[in-house]
């Protein structure tokens, strides 16, 4: 599987018309002591709730199409880091999931390109790239 940083050099060559940024907040809904996680057994036994801190990614990817800002995204909530790390730096890969949710925020744009006012000859280019970008994220 490609990392993060191998996938953004390769979406900065095949799809250099299309930004991908990861944005990360607190997630207040998410339960440290819910599912088991601190029970025996469970990924989360013996540690305090206070020392960790729920996230929530959003993968985001935007062009620019007809003088409009055009995007697509796809999200993950419930992940878990110690209190006071920077979810973006240890954890850019989003527990594995980056490569998926990349494709899905892909697929959300390709959507709202094929169905948004601009002609398809101004959109055909944007689209070769993000095909291109879907298949070399597999």
């Amino acid at each position: 599987m490609k990392t993060h940083a191998e996938i953004l050099a390769l979406a900065a060559s095949l799809a250099p018309s299309i930004a991908i940024e990861t944005i990360w907040e607190h997630d207040d809904d998410a339960s440290f002591t819910e599912h088991g996680m601190t029970e025996p057994g469970g990924c989360f036994h013996g540690e305090e709730p206070d020392d960790w801190q729920a996230w929530q990614s959003e993968v985001k990817v935007t062009a620019i199409v007809g003088g409009k800002l055009i995007t697509g995204s796809d999200y993950l909530g419930g992940t878990w880091h110690k209190y006071g790390e920077d979810p973006q730096a240890v954890n850019p890969d989003i527990s594995g999931y980056f490569p998926q949710m990349l494709s899905e925020a892909l697929l959300e744009l390709t959507r709202e390109i094929q169905h948004g006012p601009c002609p398809f000859p101004l959109t055909e280019t944007l689209l070769m790239q993000i095909e291109s970008l879907q298949l070399a994220i597999k």
